[in-house]
Formats: C-alpha cells, sequence, structure tokens
C-alpha cells in the first residue's frame, strides 16, 4: 500500500532536482503563459491528438500499459515517438486521476452515509421522546418535521444505491467535454441552438483544440517535438515538430512566435539556458473569442526560505465568516506594537468563482508579506475537509459557504504558492482542541476573540510548545485526570477528556466564546459525575450504515409507531 502524502507534500511546488551534485538542489515548477499566433495546424492537430488520447485512455482502462501505448502509437497512427509518449504520458495522468477520485468518492459517500443514518436516527428519537410527551412545545411542526426525516432517508438510501453501483463498476467515466453542453443536445431550443448540427459545431470544438507534449532537458529546444527558443528581447519561438500523418499538408516543421515579458522572461531564460525540461500545451479558449495559447512548464531555483522560528510565528485561524492572523513572538507569547496587539482579519469573500479566487490571491498576497517582514514562518491547519464536507451537511449550515465554496482548498494552495515565491515556510499542524484550548487559556487573559485565541495555539504548536492545563483550572477538571500518572502524559488526552465533557454538556459554539460559561459547564459535568448522574442523554449512534431505518406501513422500522396522518 503506498505511503500516504502529507498535506505539504501534495501542494508544495518545490522538489529535489536530479542532478547529481556534492549538495542537493531544489527547484520550483512555474508556469508560462502567452498568446501565439494562429496556424491552421493547431486546429487540425489539437481534434486529433484528443481523439487519440481518448483512445489511450481507453487502453489503459483495458490493461495497456503506458510503455506499450507509446510502442504502438507510433506505428498506429503514424507519429513520432515524441507524439506518442506525450500521449502515453497524458493518458495515465488522466487515469490515476480518475482512479483518485472514484477511491475519493466511495470515501465520502460512505462517510455521508454513516454521518446522514447517525442524524436520522437521532431526530426520529427527537420525535419519539416528543410524541410520547406530548407538549406545545414537542408537538408544533411534529408532521413536517416527519416528513423531513422521510425525505432525508429517501435520500441517504438512494446514495446508499449509488455507492454500491460505484463500488461494483471497473470502468472509469469520464466526460470529454463537459456535462452541461453533453446534456443541451436534448433541449435544444432552450440552450440556444436551432439544431443538432449547431450544437455538434459546439461539442467537437469543446472535445478538441488541445495538445501537450513532455518536455526533456537534454535535447535542444527543450522539449523533443515543440521546442522553445529565444529569438530577441521579449520574443520566443516554439518549433512544432508536425506528426507524420501530416506532413504532406504542412511539411515538416511549422514555427510560431509568442511573447514573455517581465519576470517570467527571466524564469523562461534561465529554464532554457539551465537545460530544464519544459512541457509545453497548447490550447484553444472558446469564451475569449477562440484565440490560441501556449502554456510552458518548467523549473526555476527554489527561493532559500528567510523565515526562521527565532522570528516567531504567524497563525492562521480560518472561520466560516473570517481569515484571522496574529502574530506570536519566539518567547510564546503575543506581540505588540506601539502597546497594540498585532492582529489581522479578513472576511471570507463572497460573489462568483473567480471573483472569490481573485479576492483570496489578495488575502494571502498579504498574508505573506506580514510574514516577510517579520521573516517568520505562518502556520495554519492541517484539516482533512474532505470528512468533514460529507458529515458538516448533516449538522450546521454555517459552515457550508466556507466548504461548498471550497475556500479553505483554495486558500492553503494559494498561500503555499505564494510562500514558497518569497522564501516564507509554511508549517500545517494537526488542529485538535485549537477552539478550545484558546477559549479556555487565552482568550480571557490577551483579551481575544475565539478565532484569534485558536489562531494563537495554532502558531505557539508551530513554534513547539504544548499546551498544559492552567493551574488555576485544575481543581475544577481534576476529575478529568483518572489517576497520578496522566498528569505526567502528554497534555492533549487531558485536552480530548475535556472537549468530551463540553459535548456532553450540549454547550452551543457561542456559549463557548465566553469563558465563565465553559468553565460553568466543566464544573456541572464534574459535579455530575461526582454525584454518579449520568450526561445529558444524546442521540442514537447507528453502528453502519448497511442497515438504514426504513419507512413501511405507516411505521419505522426499529422504531415506535408514528402518527399515521403525517
Amino acid at each position: 500500500m503506498a505511503k500516504k502524502r502529507s498535506l505539504k507534500a501534495k501542494l508544495t511546488r518545490i522538489s529535489r532536482s536530479k542532478q547529481k551534485t556534492d549538495k542537493p538542489i531544489y527547484q520550483r515548477l512555474i508556469g508560462i503563459e502567452s498568446k501565439i499566433e494562429y496556424h491552421p495546424f493547431l486546429e487540425d492537430w489539437g481534434n486529433q491528438y484528443q481523439s487519440l488520447l481518448r483512445s489511450a485512455l481507453n487502453d489503459r482502462q483495458k490493461g495497456i500499459s503506458e510503455i506499450n501505448i507509446e510502442k504502438s502509437y507510433q506505428k498506429k497512427y503514424n507519429i513520432q515517438w515524441g507524439w506518442a509518449d506525450s500521449l502515453a504520458t497524458n493518458a495515465s495522468s488522466v487515469f490515476d486521476q480518475l482512479t483518485t477520485g472514484k477511491e475519493n468518492q466511495i470515501s465520502f459517500l460512505e462517510t455521508d452515509l454513516k454521518a446522514g443514518f447517525a442524524k436520522a436516527a437521532e431526530n426520529l428519537e427527537t420525535l419519539e421522546n416528543g410524541y410520547k410527551n406530548p407538549s406545545q412545545q414537542n408537538l408544533r411542526n411534529f408532521n413536517k418535521k416527519l416528513l423531513g426525516v422521510k425525505s432525508k432517508l429517501k435520500r441517504l438510501q438512494r446514495k446508499q444505491q449509488q455507492l454500491l453501483k460505484l463500488k461494483q463498476e471497473e470502468r472509469l467515466h469520464i466526460c470529454w467535454g463537459s456535462k452541461k453542453l453533453f446534456k443541451a443536445q436534448y433541449n435544444l431550443e432552450e440552450n440556444g441552438y436551432s439544431n443538432h448540427e449547431e450544437w455538434l459545431e459546439d461539442w467537437r470544438k469543446k472535445r478538441g483544440g488541445n495538445f501537450y507534449s513532455v518536455g526533456k532537458g537534454s535535447v535542444n529546444g527543450n522539449n523533443p517535438v515543440t521546442k522553445i527558443h529565444h529569438k530577441q528581447d521579449d520574443i520566443f519561438s516554439v518549433t512544432i515538430t508536425v506528426p507524420r500523418c501530416y506532413q504532406e499538408i504542412y511539411g515538416q516543421k511549422i514555427t510560431l512566435e509568442f511573447e514573455i515579458t517581465k519576470q517570467r522572461k527571466h524564469d523562461l531564460l534561465y529554464a532554457l539556458e539551465s537545460n530544464k525540461p519544459v512541457t509545453v500545451q497548447i490550447f484553444r479558449r472558446e469564451h475569449k473569442d477562440n484565440p490560441w495559447y501556449i502554456h510552458l512548464s518548467t523549473y526555476v531555483q527554489a527561493v532559500p526560505y528567510i523565515s526562521h522560528k527565532r522570528n516567531g510565528c504567524l497563525g492562521i485561524d480560518l472561520n466560516a465568516e473570517s481569515i484571522d492572523l496574529v502574530y506570536v513572538k519566539k518567547d510564546r507569547n503575543l506581540h505588540h506594537t506601539d502597546g497594540k496587539k498585532t492582529l489581522f482579519s479578513w472576511e471570507i469573500p463572497t460573489g462568483t468563482t473567480g471573483q472569490v479566487e481573485a479576492k483570496l490571491r489578495d488575502i494571502v498576497a498579504e498574508i505573506v508579506r506580514i510574514g516577510e517582514s517579520y521573516q517568520c514562518p505562518i502556520a495554519c491547519e492541517d484539516l482533512d475537509f474532505s470528512k468533514k464536507k460529507a458529515t458538516l451537511r448533516h449538522s450546521s449550515k454555517k459552515y457550508n459557504r466556507m466548504f461548498s465554496g471550497f475556500i479553505y482548498d483554495k486558500f492553503r494552495a494559494f498561500l503555499v504558492a505564494r510562500a514558497e515565491k518569497y522564501g516564507i515556510e509554511v508549517i500545517f499542524k494537526n488542529p485538535f482542541a485549537t477552539s478550545v484550548i484558546g477559549m479556555v487559556k487565552y482568550m480571557a487573559k490577551y483579551g481575544l476573540n475565539s478565532a484569534y485565541a485558536a489562531a494563537m495555539v495554532i502558531a505557539r504548536r508551530a513554534l513547539g510548545f504544548s499546551e498544559r492545563i492552567p493551574r488555576s483550572k485544575e481543581p475544577i477538571i481534576g476529575v478529568c485526570i483518572s489517576s497520578p500518572e496522566d498528569k505526567e502524559v502528554q497534555s492533549w488526552g487531558q485536552w480530548g477528556k475535556i472537549c468530551k465533557l463540553l459535548r456532553e454538556q450540549k454547550l452551543s459554539r457561542h456559549q463557548m466564546f465566553e469563558s465563565a460559561k465553559v468553565l460553568e459547564a466543566l464544573h456541572d459535568a464534574v459535579s455530575r459525575t461526582r454525584m454518579g448522574k449520568s450526561p445529558p442523554r444524546q442521540g442514537r449512534k447507528v453502528k453502519s450504515a448497511s442497515k438504514p431505518v426504513v419507512f413501511s406501513n405507516s411505521k419505522i422500522q426499529g422504531e415506535s409507531p408514528m402518527p399515521q396522518n403525517c
């Protein structure tokens, strides 16, 4: 089984160069994009390349290896080795992405079903208790709530069937083009088409107009079949080796020019002079009057880190409504400037996808600038949102915008990319109990809100400090420590017990903002434990999602009968 990659490894663009030297050389992957002049060959080969790519993906699903595809396609489709190698590499990349996507979807559905059935069972138990103890409050909107549970169960059962079908299917599915455009053929007039031929023209255009070639640093032009050269000033050229099947029409080679300026020009010149591989993608953009673009992926020297923990650390806490940042000094205390705390906050951006991404980039640029001014690393939570997205949809809707809007994933990716460009280290730390620790220890002490307090815990954790139980709180939570030996172990276990007690007390989020409320809830939990009373009853737990609750003849299997007039 392959070792699971860390979040930093997934997001970083820095890698170790394969060049053999006394000291390891680190390089950073960059992308350079520019408009390119039009040539009819781009249209023909772009459509043909995409057709061959779809065939190569089908062969990969049949079990044919990448090497065999590379060898067989040269003779079968009359193309050079460089193009066959690019096709095989591209098809394998798509195949791996589809495989990973299917595994992630199965995991997401399993988590979603487990949380969904548990929530449905909890709601049913609440309704059953209200039916047994009728009162105006318990019976308010009773039928509506019961129908809501029934609808939820039916939706979960449909997802169960979807999960079973997904596990049984061996073939990986992909829509080359877009699902929206594919479905438009069944409603032509509603989608602005007068006939099927008009739709077919757009469909073919959407599925073509794109080809790709893998770079190789040891050859002239840093690419076997799309060679890149510098001509003069800001002008570069790409010399495309025409596939043998098109040489009778377009000749053996086609040279096209494009312009690269400023820093991107210097990066590309460095890559060409240092024999770095330059991977080339030439494509058409339909939404901009169909101009053609060239995208170059290559490597430059990685910027050495200028940040160090001796200068402290910036801690980030991402909430449903804001992104909050604090600066903690190396002595683990909050930094002050002119008597004011060093705190920053930004609202979660809203708008279209493009607007949200643009605003997030601006926020990330400001955060990195702050880190650059203090020359300190940036600490962020290492959260797995694949499971969070599946479970939180069955609880609070507060975080829906943050999760469904992919803000957290985009924010982390933008932060790592920007920070590496300026030599600032990004550290991801375990987010365990950051909010509770911050509210219990630092909110009242430093006069912070819960978000800043959590960000302070993250920064301190990145600096290597542990969070011990405050001495003033030990008498209240002493019951959490079952034996004297527990006092000597890492405090995480103790904080875990505190979090559990707070959950049992059903303390709402807004109540946890007040330190006095938290201590009062802990005191009540301790009193119940000492008196031998059980905590407030929780919702019934469902051990497995394989046995869902099913409605039958106005009754629920495994539950008490409900009113039949629902």
